[in-house]
């Protein structure tokens, strides 16, 4: 390992990982207790959606095992929850976590109407964590805090295991693991906390296989990417695309040509098995969603699709994305540094992380750097740009409900979707030939994230109180 990777503290060695650990512990755990509860985008849906899986629908939305479809099963009294999005700083915070306290769970349940998205496997963290709690007795808030924890610590664990494993970039993925928005996320009830720890551990993975110790790649090697590769496109089909990161593998490691193509046919097979369930059901429900949408608006004569715009024309893809990115790139930074329902604004953080983690990026460097080709960095950044572009065309094209082809324009990109695909930008910017002769360089940018993270729970306190 590289000399950036260790430091020495009371004459024993403590990892990058291990400092991760204890880091992302204790802010994770912070966020959880002092964030007003399904405030997060979309918290109040992944709310409903965990307690429903809590309840044994454990496979929508392939099948509904104990309600018809479009339903979903939650506590009799869920109702007296009182569910709004806060004001910051306006004391609503503090006055629906004190209500939540006052009531409890009811052990009776009711079924409402509900449609489900992602599958019910990113709910399965969250939904334990609730049925522990609807069974120890605890209020609203503490059975909140459950299901919140136990997201948090399989995020917790899958990370860890990608800053262990990776040679290179350990610094970097810390950093991004460690961004605001990232550790918010985890900490809450947003299944985008198993995706991001998934697609973490998948690039690490990559890394380690093309640049670590590991002489030699094997079927079962193959058959884990194939399989993290699987889990992620059931939940968010676009970051497949992070599976472009297998060719910096060099196919030497794979023995004979025929020994490369064999293995990667294999581990295509968890892929391919794990992204039918999701094309028929994930992908299906999306599809119904807009052809609903867009016959809406074909009766009511307001314009075209965006499906049809783009069908017009391979450059209208192109056009789409180029206005877009020159038009809300700006926002989507805003958006990355911004909690809540992008309503507690980071103030300064959102010109300083984004500095913070190109500086970072640009340091990280250690000896297995040398064994990176151009082509390889060419693919991290074809991987990266490439995800970027499909969230936005999938966001224009499936999202018709603020999008139509009137206005090529794409609304509702946030920031935070984009993390998942850090991990290939740094790889593309990282200098392989720069020499970094600070031997406290990791504590120094670890120094900085808890200066980053204590001024963001200080920002977080204040809007939820």
């Amino acid at each position: 390992m590289g000399f950036v990777d260790k430091f020495k503290i009371n004459k024993k060695i403590i990892s990058i990982e291990n400092f991760f650990l204890l880091i992302a512990l204790f802010f994770g755990i912070a966020f959880a207790v002092i964030g007003t509860p399904f405030q997060e985008c979309d918290g109040w849906d992944h709310f409903i959606r965990s307690m429903d899986v809590s309840y044994g629908n454990l496979l929508a939305p392939i099948t509904p095992l104990n309600h018809e479809s479009g339903k979903a099963v939650v506590p009799a009294n869920y109702d007296d929850i009182d569910y709004k999005i806060t004001d910051p700083a306006s004391g609503e915070g503090a006055a629906l976590k004190a209500h939540l306290k006052s009531i409890k769970p009811s052990k009776d349940k009711k079924t409402i109407e509900f449609n489900e998205g992602t599958m019910s496997l990113f709910f399965y963290p969250q939904a334990i964590g609730l049925f522990i709690g609807r069974h120890l007795g605890l209020s609203y808030f503490g059975f909140v805090l459950m299901g919140k924890l136990a997201n948090f610590f399989v995020f917790l664990a899958l990370t860890y295991w990608a800053i262990r494993i990776t040679p290179i970039l350990k610094n970097s993925m810390m950093v991004i693991a460690l961004l605001p928005m990232t550790l918010y996320q985890a900490a809450s009830f947003s299944p985008d906390s198993m995706l991001n720890g998934l697609c973490f551990l998948f690039a690490a993975l990559c890394f380690y296989y093309a640049y670590g110790d590991k002489d030699k790649i094997g079927i079962k090697d193959m058959l884990v990417l194939g399989s993290i590769l699987g889990l992620i496109f059931l939940c968010k089909y676009v970051y497949i695309m992070l599976g472009m990161l297998i060719f910096i593998i060099p196919k030497e490691k794979f023995g004979s040509n025929k020994e490369y193509f064999k293995k990667c046919m294999i581990a295509l097979i968890p892929i391919v098995i794990l992204g039918s369930i999701a094309i028929s059901t994930v992908i299906g429900v999306v599809s119904t969603g807009t052809q609903s949408a867009a016959e809406s608006i074909a009766e009511s004569g307001s314009g075209t699709t965006p499906l049809a715009y783009i069908m017009q024309s391979p450059l209208n893809i192109l056009r789409v994305l180029k206005y877009t990115l020159l038009v809300d790139f700006n926002t989507y930074v805003y958006w990355l540094n911004a909690l809540g329902s992008l309503n507690y604004i980071l103030e300064p953080l959102i010109y300083i992380i984004p500095m913070f983690m190109l500086y970072v990026t640009g340091s990280d460097v250690s000896k297995e750097l040398e064994l990176v080709k151009f082509k390889d960095k060419v693919i991290g950044l074809f991987t990266f740009l490439l995800i970027g572009a499909c969230i936005i065309i999938g966001i224009y094209v499936g999202d018709t409900s603020v999008n139509s082809g009137d206005s090529i324009l794409v609304m509702g990109v946030q920031g935070r979707y984009f993390i998942a695909a850090f991990p290939a930008l740094a790889f593309a910017l990282v200098p392989r030939k720069r020499i970094n002769n600070d031997k406290y360089y990791s504590v120094k940018v670890l120094a900085f994230d808890i200066c980053i993270l204590l001024f963001s729970m200080m920002i977080l306190r204040d809007n939820c109180y």
